[in-house]
């Protein structure tokens, strides 16, 4: 981790005082990110910081990004992919109090006192971040055809019209 990001930190406290940071987390350590991209750059950018909004209620908001290289799910080649996420978390105790939780933002369930990883934090934002099946761009995969946008209405039983017309007369004999 760079000598300027803590590996790990308490979010309360960190909405209470305010704390920001910004700069750079390596990529190399987020096994879960890595397991799902066939390579990334060297590092993640970050911010992130801690506010109290209206009524007390904790946040942490930032920003992370960085590019993976994926293999589209069309034309199995290799692309890369600028991930790129805003962070908006509310602060809770434990899911009883989700009900306080900020409108826009996402719940972080961390009890007063407990600290997290500055690392899977991210890695989770990046993960959220990833789209389920990455594809180029519209014109830029070299796949001939993409059957979900296959003009025309599909008819998977034309085949069983022939059948119908070339069949057996009624009152022919074989």
């Amino acid at each position: 981790m760079s000598g300027l990001l803590p590996d790990s930190i308490d979010p309360l406290e960190w909405a209470k005082t305010g704390q920001r940071v910004g700069g750079a987390l390596p990529l190399a350590g987020m096994d879960r990110l890595n397991a799902l991209v066939e390579a990334g750059v060297a590092e993640v950018e970050i911010t992130l910081a801690g506010q109290l909004l209206a009524g007390g209620r904790p946040v942490l908001s930032g920003h992370v990004a960085c590019t993976v290289t994926v293999r589209c799910q069309r034309c199995l080649a290799p692309f890369e992919l600028r991930l790129e996420a805003p962070i908006r978390l509310g602060v809770l105790a434990d899911e009883a109090d989700l009900a306080r939780l900020p409108k826009g933002h996402e719940p972080l369930i961390c009890p007063a006192g407990a600290t997290v990883s500055l690392a899977e934090l991210i890695e989770d934002e990046l993960l959220l971040a990833l789209p389920d099946y990455p594809h180029h761009a519209e014109g830029m995969c070299s796949a001939s055809t993409v059957p979900a946008q296959e003009t025309g209405k599909r008819q998977p039983f034309a085949a069983l019209a022939s059948l119908r017309k070339n069949g057996p007369q009624s009152g022919q004999d074989d």
